[in-house]
Order: C-alpha cells, then sequence, then structure tokens
C-alpha cells in the first residue's frame, strides 16, 4: 500500500514520522525503548533533521500511532502502539499523549488518563512486550514501502545524562579572534540564527545595568533577544558556561522591560559552531535556552 493518508504532507510532524519509523521499529524487533532526548540525538548525528526540544516528538510519534491504526484497519487485525516505544527518560513511560493508543489497543476498565503511575506502568510494561514478540514488523515495513534499518542504536548508549553546572570560573584570556569574528559576523545577519531582517544589525557588547555584557543584543521595538557566541575553539566548560550566562542575560533583559512597563518576554540564543555534547543539550533543553549551531570560523 502507498503511505497510509495520516502520513502524506511536507510538514515537520509527517517527515520526522517517516524518517525515524524504520528506527523505532529497529527498537521493536531488538527489545529496546528510545528516549525523546536519544530519539532527538540520533536524528542529529544521522544527518535527518535538526533538533528540536524533545517535547514535540509527541507529535511524530502520535502520527506513527495513527498510521499503525489504518494499517491495522486494512490487515484486520490489531498491531501494537509502536510509538508506545518512545519513553520519557525520568519515568520510562510514553508520553501523555500516548494515552488513547495505550487504551485503545489494550481497552482497560479504568480510562487510562485517570490511572496511578503504578497502573500505567504495568499497562505499558505488557504493551512493551506485546510489541517485542509481535513478527509483522518487516511486513509493515515493507507494506510502507520502506527499508530497513541496518545501523541501529549502539548497545549500552547513555544519550540522556544532563551536565551539571560548572565551576571553573573566568578565563583572564582576551577575546580570541575566533570569538570575535563569529561574534561580528552573528550581529550582521540575525537571519542566520532564525530572527527576522526587522532586528537589523544587533548591538554588541551591550551593557546591562550590572555591568555584565552580552555579545550580542538583538532589538525590535519591545522585543530583545541576547546571544552568547561560543566559537570553535570553546571547551565543554566554556559551553556550560555559556549556557548559565544565556540564563542570566535573559534575566536581566527582562529587568529592563519590568523597569519600562514592556511585557518580560526576552529570550536568549547560544551560538556555538559544533553541535553540543548530548548532556550539554540536555542541559540547554532543560533551561529552555535555545541553541543554534552556525559555522564561521
Amino acid at each position: 500500500m502507498p503511505l497510509p493518508e495520516v502520513l502524506h504532507g511536507e510538514s515537520w510532524t509527517k517527515i520526522t514520522a517517516i524518517t525515524v519509523l524504520p528506527l523505532i521499529i529497529w527498537c521493536a524487533k531488538n527489545g529496546r525503548t528510545i528516549t525523546y532526548g536519544h530519539l532527538d540525538r540520533e536524528i542529529v548525528k544521522r544527518g535527518w533533521g535538526h533538533h528540536v526540544m524533545a517535547v514535540q516528538y509527541g507529535y511524530p510519534a502520535g502520527t506513527i500511532g495513527d498510521a499503525l491504526i489504518e494499517l491495522e484497519k486494512k490487515w484486520g487485525e490489531p498491531i501494537p502502539p509502536l510509538n508506545a516505544l518512545i519513553v520519557n527518560q525520568a519515568t520510562g513511560l510514553p508520553g501523555k499523549g500516548v494515552n488513547y493508543y495505550l487504551q485503545r489497543y489494550y481497552e482497560p476498565d479504568e480510562d487510562v488518563d485517570e490511572m496511578t503511575l503504578d497502573e500505567r506502568k504495568a499497562i505499558v510494561e505488557e504493551i512493551h512486550s506485546d510489541i517485542f514478540s509481535y513478527e509483522a514488523w518487516d511486513k509493515v515495513l515493507e507494506e510502507f514501502e520502506m527499508e530497513e534499518l541496518q545501523n541501529g542504536l549502539e548497545v549500552g548508549q547513555q544519550d540522556d545524562t544532563v551536565s551539571l553546572p560548572g565551576r571553573e570560573g573566568w578565563s583572564n584570556e582576551g577575546e580570541s579572534e575566533e570569538h570575535k569574528k563569529l561574534k561580528n559576523y552573528i550581529a550582521k545577519h540575525p537571519e542566520s540564527i532564525g530572527l527576522s531582517e526587522e532586528f537589523g544589525e544587533g548591538i554588541k557588547e551591550y551593557l546591562f545595568a550590572s555591568s555584565d555584557r552580552a555579545d550580542i543584543v538583538f532589538q525590535n521595538n519591545t522585543k530583545f533577544i541576547a546571544v552568547e557566541v561560543k566559537s570553535v575553539i570553546s571547551n565543554e566548560s566554556d559551553l556550560n558556561r555559556g549556557i548559565f550566562q544565556c540564563i542570566k542575560y535573559q534575566a536581566l533583559l527582562r529587568a529592563e522591560q519590568i523597569s519600562q512597563n514592556i511585557p518580560p518576554t526576552s529570550k536568549s540564543i547560544l551560538v556555538t559552531e559544533e553541535i553540543l555534547p548530548l548532556d550539554l543539550q540536555n542541559l540547554a533543553d532543560r533551561l529552555n535556552i535555545k541553541i543554534v549551531v552556525h559555522r564561521v570560523n
């Protein structure tokens, strides 16, 4: 059959669902779950797409569930909800958006949304067992005209650790040429980090009332975006520090807005020239700091 109707379209959700489906089937055939953060890392590492916040993967996960529902209607037999293998690191359970698929497949007497954590865990364990023992995953790939994934997940891979705040302090060295070049480029090209041209050229070495200085601040009327840049020569300690610098600059900008009776909507962006190590990316996600990778040097 051609792709199910629910997978038609050019949206990020549909493209991501199609892209990761063979990987999730690989997980099913190899008795593995995959966390939202790990899934994001695999997508970036394999060149399938860019980094997004882990919570966004609930949408393609639901689309995969809907695609299998279409297929089971055609086959006339139940298919375990494959999207239940995408789980939260802390709980080992799929997000609440998967509850509909759990309930539809397992048909418990009680609404899954109303269940205790232990009750939901028990159902998920049963469904995971069904997913791992299901013998028609290759047939699903064939039906969707998809290739089997040959290179799966590494054994024992840990992809959801979070870097702890660093305590190394500041460097006494002056600004490097690499840092200056990256800062100057980003200041002149807001579009390179996803900002509209309406922001214009950013203010370099923006001075706060606290005497702190941000590498760049972009302003468009009452909108402010602070940018910290870390060049190709930055080590992990410097990158860790950059995340917390973004937290500080965001708070300072919001304080300035409040003092001027402007809604405190300022945000911060950390610009790097390399993909962050996973524990640092997870830290940035947890603190809601946007990371943009843009190579200049």
